[in-house]
């Protein structure tokens, strides 16, 4: 926790933790911010449980079990409204409340970082606790290779000597779907379709989920004797199966990539951006025979231009200055055996298209520094680019061009898919397993009615968002859970007032809601405003923003 606390010293706020009851055990941070909330009892001793200061981010957020803001006139009692409290729970390894982290400022110094701040020092903590109780194997879990071992993000499943999951942090157990209850019980197969041994070296191994998905996978801590083995085939064709979700150009496109699965051509997707080519690429080397073997991504518009060479090709040890003195197999290596991903292939410096050309002709890869390596992979590149456009203009080798084009296939944008309402379901259960979230009728219209320059990415993302912010007792996701600029877009493109609430029913609810009514709910609930919101049948955001158009504010009970 002093690292922890370390970050805030020079800032002007306090950072709190309280146990599952809201009482206070630490309270650290800049001392002349510490003496104001020491006058309202925000210091080490005090007890801010809802039942005793209604509503605040402490209390509201073991109330909740989520991550919660309270700012300023939010605050139940008034004398606690100059603050902005950010509280997220602290969990152990079997799910358990444990603890409270909080971070209180005067309202008028919050930062919109604070929360994604608090967040990230909770799931730090967590790991942390996890990996010093649970000396035995320890599995670090990401869906991306070279994220795994960034240990914040990693998902971490802890098993006993008998294979079976003894903990898991909270990344895990959303990963897995594992309720407090089954850790102890749930045998370390269960969690994966396919797997292989665990490996002597830090080497990353593939695994799969449930879903068939690709897992990176590091063990750690004691080396039990543990292999993963699942008596169920490794999935065929169902990832591509998975991306059918209705439309009929789309289907087309599916239906012709699985008559070269088992064929040694190479595949070039084009489309705009974010219409989901890499999640297609991935569904393509799944449904596969190489879907044992590695899948490697490269974006060729990531990457430097001084270092794509030797990302993608490698270098022999000492090649040149700087480089790590073991050397580097490259991109291209790595997939040997299995699938290689060039996204915005079009964006390839034109100096290494002819050396990626020699190495499709040869099948040999000259490492920097190094001899010629045999490889074989399956290819598969993607550009939102008019590669012939850019052949014409000398932008792109036709040679290179001809090799790539095996297959060409189009995704369609989303604008001019029909299966908008299937992909909303799918991404909504995704985003919230265990709730029924869908979209409120007018926020639906609206869907349909947008462009979507940012395509499958840009509602993936717009989604994910909505999923988080509406309320935990709301399963209609209204115009107050979208990302602000999608809100105002979709209002504007549909002639909405930006003030318009979300639906005509609940603008009626607001209309009709007296004073009254919310003071009687308020009293009756002692101040929490999550179960007075409940009793008005609103959610808290809306109840917050009736408060707010009232005048005046409540006296301090």
């Amino acid at each position: 926790m002093e690292g922890v606390f370390g970050g805030f010293d020079t800032s002007r706020s306090v950072l709190v933790v309280a146990d599952t009851q809201g009482l206070i055990v630490e309270a650290e941070g800049n001392s002349s911010f510490l003496e104001r909330a020491q006058r309202v009892h925000l210091a080490r001793g005090a007890i801010w449980h809802e039942g005793v200061r209604g509503t605040n981010a402490v209390g509201t957020a073991i109330a909740e079990g989520a991550p919660v803001e309270v700012l300023g006139p939010e605050h139940y009692l008034s004398c606690n409204e100059f603050l902005a409290c950010t509280a997220a729970p602290i969990f152990d390894g079997t799910g358990r409340l444990v603890a409270v982290l909080d971070v209180s400022c005067d309202w008028h110094d919050h930062h919109p970082h604070t929360r994604a701040l608090v967040d990230t020092a909770v799931r730090l903590i967590e790991n942390h606790a996890i990996v010093a109780r649970h000396r035995g194997l320890r599995i670090h879990l990401h869906r991306d290779a070279h994220a795994l071992g960034s240990f914040v993000d990693d998902a971490i499943v802890c098993v006993d000597d008998d294979g079976r999951v003894v903990a898991a942090n909270s990344a895990a157990r959303r990963l897995f779907s594992l309720r407090h209850e089954e850790l102890g019980a749930v045998p370390l197969e269960r969690l994966f379709r396919r797997a292989a041994p665990v490996p002597r070296g830090d080497e990353p191994v593939l695994l799969y989920d449930p879903q068939g998905n690709p897992l990176y996978a590091r063990f750690e801590g004691r080396r039990a004797r543990v292999v993963i083995r699942r008596a169920d085939p490794a999935p065929a064709n169902d990832a591509l199966a998975e991306l059918d979700t209705g439309d009929e150009a789309l289907r087309r496109v599916i239906a012709q990539a699985r008559r070269v699965l088992d064929k040694d051509i190479p595949i070039l997707l084009r489309g705009e951006s974010g219409v989901g080519k890499e999640l297609f690429a991935q569904a393509l080397h799944r449904s596969s025979p190489r879907r044992d073997k590695p899948f490697v991504a490269v974006n060729c518009a990531a990457l430097p231009e001084a270092l794509i060479e030797a990302e993608l090709f490698g270098y022999a040890p000492g090649a040149y200055t700087g480089a790590r003195r073991e050397g580097s197999l490259g991109r291209i290596r790595e997939a040997h055996g299995g699938t290689l991903f060039l996204d915005e292939i079009g964006d390839m410096p034109l100096a290494l298209q002819g050396r990626l050309l020699r190495v499709l002709e040869t099948k040999e890869v000259v490492p920097l520094g190094g001899k010629p390596v045999r490889v074989e992979f399956a290819l598969i590149a993607a550009t939102h680019r008019d590669l012939p456009a850019e052949v014409e203009a000398g932008r792109f080798r036709a040679d290179l061009y001809y090799r790539l084009a095996g297959l060409t296939l189009t995704l369609p944008p989303l604008r001019e898919r029909s299966d908008l309402p299937v992909l909303v379901e799918r991404i909504l259960r995704a985003c919230a397993p265990d709730r029924d979230l869908r979209l409120a009728p007018e926020v639906a219209a609206a869907f349909a009615a947008h462009s979507w320059p940012g395509n499958v990415r840009e509602l993936a993302q717009a989604l994910r968002v909505a999923a988080a912010l509406v309320d935990e007792d709301e399963t209609v996701i209204g115009w107050e859970a979208l990302p602000e600029g999608l809100a105002a877009a979709l209002k504007q493109r549909t002639s909405m007032s930006p003030s318009l609430p979300q639906g005509q029913e609940e603008a009626l609810e607001l209309a009709t809601l007296s004073r009254a009514a919310i003071e009687r709910a308020l009293a009756a609930s002692r101040g929490n405003r999550t179960a007075a919101a409940r009793r008005l049948g609103i959610s808290r955001a809306t109840l917050y923003r009736k408060l707010r158009e009232m005048d005046g504010r409540r006296a301090d009970r």
